[in-house]
């Protein structure tokens, strides 16, 4: 569903800043008073720990690593296709089709979701790594990790779960072609990326805390003030129109996606407690969430509009 500004409407973008201010400075203000820190800490060491080789976990994480930035810089920021994507033009509030090439193609949640994920994987399999060939891994290496992981696990699973249930029905029920959502490099973000997640997190049953729910918070405030700063750029626009922080519910949109950042990440650290508790269990309730998320294929029947491509 587009929201867009009408005329009659009251701007609510001082508002929309201030629960953004708001929200920053109590999550600092939580990472002091819950002693994040020293969790951070302890909790950097779990994640070089596994019932299998530390060498085929190390290969593992670069080979997903690799796979996410070889899917940002060829697949789509190199790539002579452009993209498409239905935006909310600031100037005039409405909704326009637009092509995306080059930079402007990593605009998107999704992307900055595949992003962050391949750092993580990068910063986890540099730690192994260097566990592997016994060499002390800097302090600051494992924090990146314990920070970098909960925020791709939040990320990744509303990001796959919103494409399955919200916008892609939104697409058909719009009767606009969808076959773009099948392609490679959206296939990698908004499938390969938790199903590799919980791949690592199944093998390795790193020590999570649920505090660290707080990180996903901070990744989603840092993405809105990014939406909110590209928009104000010369021809502008809101990728998301739920973003636009002038329309009425701008204020609850963002509490909205903020507390599902962090609601995702709990799912997954729920998960990890149940994978400590019993591995078998843990493993197959974690693959029947990933189920129930990814979609390789949607089949519509008597749809014009199904497996076309965005041309």
């Amino acid at each position: 569903m587009v929201q867009t500004l009408t005329p009659m409407e009251q701007d609510r973008t001082l508002i929309s800043l201030f629960c953004a201010l708001f929200i920053t400075v109590a999550s600092v203000a939580f990472f002091f008073v819950f002693g994040l820190s020293d969790m951070i800490g302890d909790s950097g060491r779990s994640f070089q720990t596994s019932a299998l080789p530390m060498v085929i976990v190390g290969v593992f994480r670069y080979a997903c690593a690799y796979l996410a930035f070889h899917t940002i810089v060829f697949w789509m920021i190199r790539s002579p296709e452009p993209g498409r994507m239905f935006v909310v033009l600031h100037e005039t509030g409405k909704e326009a089709m637009i092509r995306t090439e080059g930079f402007e193609r990593i605009g998107t949640f999704s992307s900055w979701t595949l992003m962050v994920s391949g750092l993580a994987f990068f910063m986890a399999g540099t730690a192994t790594w260097m566990a592997v060939f016994n060499l002390n891994v800097p302090p600051m290496l494992n924090t990146l990790t314990v920070v970098l992981m909960p925020v791709a696990y939040g990320a990744a699973f509303i990001t796959a779960t919103v494409v399955r249930y919200v916008i892609i029905p939104d697409e058909i029920a719009q009767k606009r072609p969808f076959g773009t959502y099948f392609k490679n490099y959206e296939l990698v973000m908004h499938n390969f990326t938790p199903i590799f997640l919980a791949v690592d997190l199944f093998l390795v049953q790193a020590q999570l805390e649920w505090e660290f729910g707080l990180f996903p918070i901070y990744f989603g405030i840092i993405y809105v003030l990014f939406s909110y700063a590209y928009a104000r750029l010369p021809r502008g626009y809101y990728i998301y129109s739920f973003l636009d922080p002038r329309i009425n519910m701008a204020p609850v949109y963002l509490l909205v996606l903020l507390f599902a950042c962090c609601l995702f990440y709990l799912g997954l650290w729920g998960m990890s407690m149940l994978l400590q508790w019993n591995a078998v269990l843990g493993g197959l309730a974690l693959a029947f969430w990933v189920s129930r998320i990814v979609l390789f294929r949607r089949q519509v029947k008597d749809n014009p509009y199904a497996f076309q491509s965005s041309s």
